[in-house]
């Protein structure tokens, strides 16, 4: 039975695709975390125009690691890959517009690119991950899918 954002009958179920999926979450993790400590300070002390990419590698590479982890825990369909990417693009989105409203919070446009440039790169990243290793017909699930 396929849900909308996982089915139960592929949450225990090995994959290549939840694997690969896993290694895009841990090398996205690796490059946010690289960005935020040797990247940002290198441009902030230097002076270097990048067009904003330091101020926003949390919300780029930290979207990227949360939409492939999910992907990998839900061991997701192709359409619940799609479904998967744009909940989380989206929710995050107006997670940083409500931003000003909630305790602390501060609103930054960068922020919000670096959101929907997150969710178009995993898109990208999700149709090379289908090409790259397509599912057999005995691990596809529900036809309809």
């Amino acid at each position: 039975m396929a849900g909308f954002f996982f089915s139960r009958d592929r949450l225990l179920r090995f994959s290549r695709f939840r694997v690969a999926c896993f290694a895009v979450a841990v090398l996205a993790y690796l490059g946010t975390e690289f960005g935020r400590y040797v990247y940002r300070p290198y441009i902030y002390r230097n002076g270097i125009e990048d067009f904003g990419l330091a101020d926003m590698m949390g919300n780029l590479g930290g979207t990227v690691v949360q939409i492939f982890l999910y992907l990998g825990l839900a061991n997701a369909t192709r359409i619940q890959s799609f479904r998967i990417i744009v909940g989380i693009t989206v929710g995050y989105t107006v997670y940083e517009f409500l931003q000003p409203i909630l305790p602390r919070g501060t609103f930054d446009w960068l922020d919000v690119w670096g959101t929907i440039v997150a969710g178009m790169a995993s898109v990208v990243l999700l149709v090379i991950l289908h090409r790259i290793l397509p599912e057999r017909p005995d691990q596809a699930g529900d036809p309809a899918q």
